[in-house]
Order: C-alpha cells, then structure tokens, then sequence
C-alpha cells in the first residue's frame, strides 16, 4: 500500500526562507550582495549583483567583526551589535545572528545607510528564530 504522506525536510523548507529574507534585503536601494557567513568564514548563502569570491568574503567578515567586537570588548563596550566598513565604493556592514553566524551586506556608495541598518536590525530576529530550529535539526 503507498501513502500519499509527503515527509518535509525542515532544513530545505529553513533554506528557502534564508534566501527568501536575503533576496528582500536585495531589494534595498544600493544593496549589491547579502551573505551570511558561519563562524569558520565560510558563505552558506548569498545573492549578490556582482561576482564575487565568496571564500574571500566570508573569511574577511569574520576577520573585520572579530576584530571590531574584540576592539570593543577593549573599551568597555562589551557586546557588538553592527560592524560597519565605510569604503570608497560604498559600505560592509555586518550583524551576528547566532551561533557564530553573521549576516553580511554590501552596498553601493548612493546606499541610504539608514535605510540599509533600518533593514537589518529587523531582520536579525527573523533570522535568529530561523536559525534556532535551524541548528536544531
């Protein structure tokens, strides 16, 4: 007898909001590319306007949070909720989600940075909830 039962992959169904949640967030005037990186530097998604070498990416990000968020341990600010890296062509600003996970976003130099972390600081708890099942599985 063959069922009809269809058994749902959590992981997949997690997958496809990840990448839901960063094609929205490259729907923000100036935003070239959306990454989240895990806590070794490596990308496990990202949409992006451009190439990119995502292993040169994803290691930097860990490298220039790191750094901020030990800078700031240095001077009493504890805890680092948003790295932002001003460049000539525009800006990374990068977010912890969870678990070493951190959400990457490049933007052009026209961004509207407000705009831009308005976008991010209410993604975070989205993306925090998803990953919490996520890890989970």
């Amino acid at each position: 007898m063959s069922s009809n039962v269809q058994f749902l992959d959590p992981r997949k169904s997690q997958n496809n909001e990840i990448d839901s949640i960063l094609r929205n967030l490259m729907n923000i005037q100036g935003v070239s590319a959306a990454a989240i990186v895990d806590s070794d530097g490596f990308v496990t998604h990202i949409h992006r306007d451009f190439e990119i070498n995502t292993d040169a990416i994803g290691a930097s990000v860990q490298v220039v949070f790191g750094a901020a968020a030990k800078a700031a341990q240095h001077v009493g600010h504890h805890l680092t909720n948003m790295v932002i890296c001003e460049n000539n062509d525009g800006y990374i600003l990068s977010t912890p989600i969870d678990a070493g996970f951190i959400l990457a976003l490049v933007t052009q130099r026209e961004a509207l940075l407000g705009r831009v972390r308005f976008e991010l600081k209410e993604t975070i708890p989205v993306l925090k909830k998803l990953f919490t099942s996520y890890l989970a599985n």
